[in-house]
């Protein structure tokens, strides 16, 4: 895991910072809808997943806001080079899912091919990386057309790692869409940030 020391007191957001850090919760979530019209015809075009095709694109566009790589590490604020993905899967023949941490590197082809190689093998509940906190956690209700999720374990004001869930794409006057939910920590992240996210988010998978 390769990050740097960041100093809180040189940050434009030190107070907002202070602020948030008295409150035991400091966590929050924002939901919205997302255009994944090109994302599908890519995807079949292609022959990828959709669900890591959009973990992928989540995964690159948090790396480009520095904000989403801030963590605690031992009492110490510090900034991570590269996020990588933990996702839940789950194999076609099984009701249950389980865990998987995969480094985000290579282009897209080559992180869903790699990626969809590691789980199809993957039996135990936890695979890949193992625990590490340069991560974001994503999930998803493909079933489920949901407005928004939540997520439990969130209890700890220190955690910082950022959750990422949808559920299925519908369709909607000719466009397909899903609907995406951010938590974060408002310790690091505010509505600015989760908006440029959303932004950078929907120009990504328009460049498909």
């Amino acid at each position: 895991m390769m990050y740097r020391p960041f100093d809180i007191e040189l940050w434009e957001r030190h107070e907002l910072y202070a602020h948030f850090s008295r409150l035991k919760q400091p966590h929050y979530a924002i939901a919205a809808n997302v255009d994944v019209t090109r994302l599908l015809a890519f995807k079949r075009r292609e022959g990828l997943s959709f669900y890591l095709s959009l973990i992928y694109l989540v995964t690159e566009v948090l790396n480009s806001i520095e904000n989403f790589k801030l963590r605690i590490i031992d009492g110490q604020v510090v900034c991570f080079d590269t996020i990588h993905t933990n996702f839940t899967h789950k194999h076609p023949e099984e009701q249950i899912f389980r865990f998987h941490t995969a480094p985000f590197q290579g282009t897209l082809q080559e992180y869903v091919a790699a990626t969809t190689h590691a789980i199809a093998h993957q039996r135990s509940l936890f695979g890949g990386m193992g625990d590490i906190q340069n991560v974001v956690y994503c999930s998803c209700a493909p079933n489920v057309d949901a407005t928004s999720i939540t997520n439990p374990g969130m209890e700890n004001p220190d955690d910082a790692i950022p959750r990422v869930n949808w559920g299925k794409y519908v369709e909607r006057d000719g466009r397909w869409t899903v609907n995406v939910t951010v938590t974060v920590n408002h310790r690091f992240i505010d509505g600015y940030h989760i908006g440029l996210f959303f932004e950078r988010l929907q120009a990504a998978i328009d460049r498909l």
